[in-house]
């Protein structure tokens, strides 16, 4: 027999509370309607063995390219028969349909099964801390990262276990050097390990290939895009990716730096009536703005509690 996964429907209620009850979690009634409103953005998915609920995980798209992978949980008697796998699955498979192709989600460093489970799918630490708890990102299909390690499948992976400073911010950094030339990626991230305060994102990148070398930077204070160009002449292309309710603003769309030109974009976004996300049913207060550079690249920068 093998398991199925499917989205959360009030028949499942019962079958839910017991896996709740078998992990010690409560289950309040509540969560049935919450569930229902969320689900223009947000998918409760149910693992289900013959007729009996063994799993569940939630998948929050509220904020494109992000999709966040919450709370997956697997109860205790069907551990390693596959239950985890395919409720990660079924979460890649929706966020990637509806374009949100970068994953992220949050783990403890004692918890092998689950680190395992997660390196299997090519999520890599990103914000790490001595508090024990980390969050693992993962690039997949048309994602920036996916494609320049496609170009360099041979490349070394380092992490920050601290912040860095990045023109004149602290964010934690990854980077992915190609090991037989001198193309290199890193990313950079703000946020902290643990549920709290700000919801994790992309605030920088710094590429280095071919004869392009540029940085970007995502300040929030106030909100600018920094473009720091150290190879040949590049254009650039400024367009941004929200959900739907949110008025953006760009000072500038296409840039054209020289070699060593800098420049800073005013960008700016307020929410307007059509702005339905239910920010207290996340597991951030926070509005997520990002935008791609050149189609390819992405970076965010966000308001918390809105």
């Amino acid at each position: 027999m093998r398991a199925q996964v499917l989205e959360f429907e009030e028949e499942f209620a019962e079958g839910v509370e017991e896996l709740y009850n078998a992990l010690g979690w409560k289950f309040s009634p509540k969560l049935i309607n919450i569930w229902k409103g969320l689900r223009n953005y947000s998918k409760v998915l149910i693992a289900l063995f013959g007729d009996r609920v063994v799993g569940k995980v939630t998948l929050d798209v509220a904020f494109p390219p992000y999709a966040e992978i919450v709370n997956l949980i697997v109860h205790p008697e069907y551990h390693r028969k596959g239950i985890g796998t395919k409720l990660i699955e079924e979460c890649i498979k929706i966020s990637e349909s509806k374009g949100h192709n970068i994953q992220f989600l949050m783990t403890e460093y004692g918890n092998i099964p689950a680190l395992n489970l997660y390196k299997k799918f090519n999520f890599y630490p990103a914000i790490l801390s001595k508090r024990k708890q980390l969050w693992l990102f993962r690039f997949g299909k048309d994602s920036f990262v996916k494609d320049f390690l496609k170009a360099h499948p041979l490349f070394e992976f380092k992490v920050s276990r601290k912040k860095v400073n990045f023109h004149g911010e602290k964010f934690y950094e990854i980077s992915f050097a190609d090991i037989m030339g001198n193309a290199r990626l890193k990313v950079y991230f703000r946020g902290q390990p643990g549920q709290e305060g700000t919801m994790p994102r992309i605030a920088g990148i710094s590429v280095m290939e071919e004869k392009k070398a540029f940085d970007l930077v995502a300040y929030e204070n106030p909100f600018e895009l920094g473009i720091f160009n150290y190879g040949e002449g590049v254009s650039l292309k400024i367009e941004p990716l929200s959900p739907n309710g949110l008025e953006i603003f760009i000072e500038k769309q296409i840039l054209k730096l020289s070699r060593n030109q800098n420049e800073r974009v005013k960008v700016g976004f307020r929410k307007t009536e059509y702005f339905d996300i239910l920010l207290d049913y996340l597991s951030f207060r926070t509005v997520v703005v990002s935008f791609k550079i050149n189609e390819k690249f992405v970076i965010s920068m966000g308001k918390e509690g809105e």
